[in-house]
């Protein structure tokens, strides 16, 4: 009985040590378009993409519809090619990083009202998921509304991960320690 109550005991430890020691999920991508509010058209924005899967093949950035179904909810002529790198970086085909904005997209008017186009990110392997997306307003720039000032960001735990991954991992060992030592002095 006390021997299936140490086995269960162990697994217990070792399930707990193993979840919360798993890695964190990663965050969805972060799509930076240098100006998305009061363009124009013809206008060139430069995007910068981060936070994709690493490694993933066929990255597209463009001009797009809202919601995309299909290649010609895009803007193909000035949509941009690439691929994330290890890190997750996109790295565009030629190095360019700069999208020219048009008219309409796919009968779309773009210029109609607020968001009726994005900066949108899809990778060919699913055409059809939108990665990240920047709502575009084009005309005028909105005036930045007054604020008052936000309090201090709070601290990004991130640099406490490995303390509590150690943490748990020493309390993980300690526990099987201290079943071993229990088990030992039993069978003596």
């Amino acid at each position: 009985m006390t021997t299936t109550r140490l086995r269960a005991g162990a697994v217990v430890l070792l399930g707990a040590g193993l979840l919360a020691t798993s890695p964190v999920a990663a965050a969805d991508p972060a799509l930076q378009v240098e100006s998305h509010t009061g363009v124009a058209v013809g206008q060139s924005v430069t995007v910068t993409l981060e936070g994709l899967p690493a490694n993933l093949p066929m990255v597209a950035v463009g001009q797009c519809k809202p919601l995309i179904k299909g290649p010609t909810d895009c803007n193909l002529p000035t949509a941009l090619m690439g691929s994330a790198d290890a890190a997750g970086v996109w790295k565009p085909n030629g190095g360019s990083t700069s999208i020219t904005l048009a008219a309409d997209v796919g009968g779309v008017d773009c210029t109609s009202a607020a968001g009726a186009c994005a900066i949108a990110v899809t990778s060919l392997t699913d055409p059809t998921a939108t990665l990240a997306a920047v709502p575009l307003t084009f005309g005028s720039p909105e005036p930045a509304p007054v604020t008052r000032a936000a309090p201090a960001a709070a601290e990004d735990d991130s640099d406490y991960t490995m303390v509590i991954v150690g943490a748990v991992t020493v309390a993980v060992l300690a526990g099987l320690v201290l079943l071993a030592v229990r088990r030992r002095a039993r069978a003596e």
